[in-house]
């Protein structure tokens, strides 16, 4: 974790001593998650996520854009009438976005990149109570990320992306039984992934 700040804090004080052109701001918002291959469908999870952001535009058209965030992240059981014995996660990463952004418009951005995540703590509960004997979770992940931006004027605007996992969560063997995971288990051990929306209102200093 230490080494992760410092590399952030070098890569953003390179940026702000060369870059002629660049921006910072504030991102705060909310997650909505689940998680492949639990054998649970549906964005059933949401959790609070913010952090800061900042770019250099790089061409009229184009810039790069860095985002630490503190995002929660996990799966929730769908509310119906009857009980659901399935296990729930709940986790928190610093997550580090590094996006190419579109400038379309001077109201319109999209972005695409990927995002280095770092796990800061997680819990398991199966029916309601918190499970100790779980596979081992991977300590630092990665996804791939798209999405845009619209500005309501030069300071205010809206941020979305989606995050999917290309490492499964976890490092040690899955104990899931879901069948429509076998083909992830088959490539990389076990089939559970991260799919998350990220909404955001964001502020431009």
């Amino acid at each position: 974790m230490k080494k992760l700040i410092l590399f952030v804090c070098t890569i953003i004080g390179f940026v702000v001593v060369n870059a002629q052109n660049y921006n910072a701001g504030l991102l705060l918002g909310a997650s909505i998650s689940q998680v492949d291959g639990d054998g649970m469908g549906g964005f059933h999870f949401i959790g609070p996520q913010g952090g800061f952001f900042i770019n250099n535009r790089i061409s009229k058209q184009s810039a790069l854009q860095g985002e630490l965030l503190f995002v929660y992240k996990g799966s929730g059981i769908e509310s119906k009438p009857e009980t659901d014995f399935r296990v729930e996660i709940t986790a928190s990463y610093v997550d580090l976005a590094l996006y190419y952004k579109y400038l379309y418009s001077d109201k319109v951005n999209i972005k695409i990149g990927l995002t280095p995540s770092v796990l800061i703590s997680h819990k398991e509960t199966f029916a309601g109570v918190e499970q100790t004997e779980y596979p081992e979770y991977r300590k630092m992940g990665l996804l791939f990320s798209v999405g845009g931006e619209y500005y309501f004027n030069e300071n205010w605007f809206l941020s979305a992306d989606w995050n999917y996992s290309l490492l499964s969560l976890r490092s040690g063997k899955a104990m899931v039984s879901d069948y429509n995971a076998l083909f992830f288990r088959f490539i990389w051990e076990n089939g559970e992934f991260y799919n998350y929306l990220k909404f955001s209102l964001g502020y431009k200093f």
